[in-house]
């Protein structure tokens, strides 16, 4: 019941967060809250891990990953390679997105959804639903593992639907050459963006269906976030994206 009222909660949020567009107070404001709320959640998971007071409980998974015995370094490199591929296709899809000029039609997904307030919406949830997980995957890592554990811009823009059907109209009035590779249509760049997350969800499914030789989301960042470099990494690159595609 708990739960059910924080996710409900949590998506309201999101709704209203997405009114407000880049380089507005109000979306700085309400990405810093976002910001802090998801650090504390991470804080109270983290303590739960380590028996802290006011710590949310997570068991430990009985299973590391990669599972002994079956192939070494090769076979943890496949278990991952679907999830390698996937990201691999989300960056060059901005990087293409990134290529076209200022009077054309940008797919990258800032700017996608500054233009559509459902897809800014639901960004901002899976920003935050990455931002508690990632935490929460690690805590519940073996007991054995814990120590290794140390768009276009609108600066005038007020965030409300007059703003919104402005920009989605600045959209639809480019007509300049599209990128090199990219389409020049805003809602097959929606429909891309919509597919990543259902790829991940279809890819998480045959993992936990593989008996071990892939790895699922949640082996998967435990396995790329072991080391502190790679861990610190991680953690500042999810700020600076939450930053980018919602404050600045």
């Amino acid at each position: 019941m708990v739960i059910g009222s924080v996710g409900i909660a949590t998506c309201v949020w999101c709704g209203w967060a997405s009114g407000y567009h880049r380089t507005t107070a109000a979306a700085e404001i309400t990405w810093l809250v976002t910001a802090i709320t998801v650090i504390v959640a991470d804080t109270a998971l983290w303590r739960g891990r380590t028996g802290g007071r006011l710590g949310g409980h997570l068991d430990a998974v009985g299973d590391p990953w990669p599972r002994p015995g079956r192939g070494g370094n090769r076979s943890a490199f496949w278990g991952v390679a679907p999830w390698l591929a996937l990201v691999g296709v989300v960056v060059a899809w901005e990087v293409l997105g990134i290529d076209t000029g200022p009077h054309r039609y940008h797919l990258t997904i800032s700017a996608l959804a500054q233009a559509y307030r459902p897809l800014n919406a639901a960004l901002l949830l899976v920003w935050v639903l990455v931002g508690i997980g990632y935490e929460a995957a690690r805590v519940r890592s073996p007991a054995s593992n814990l120590a290794m554990f140390d768009g276009p811009r609108d600066p005038g823009a007020s965030g409300n639907g007059n703003a919104l059907a402005a920009t989605m109209a600045s959209m639809g009035n480019h007509h300049g050459a599209p990128a090199l590779l990219l389409p020049s249509s805003p809602p097959v760049g929606v429909a891309f963006w919509v597919a990543v997350p259902l790829v991940a969800v279809l890819i998480d499914i045959a993992a936990r269906h593989s008996k071990g030789r892939r790895a699922t989301a949640e082996e998967f960042v435990r396995f790329v976030s072991t080391t502190r470099l790679a861990h610190i990494t991680l953690v500042a690159a999810w700020f600076f994206a939450g930053y980018h595609l919602f404050a600045r």
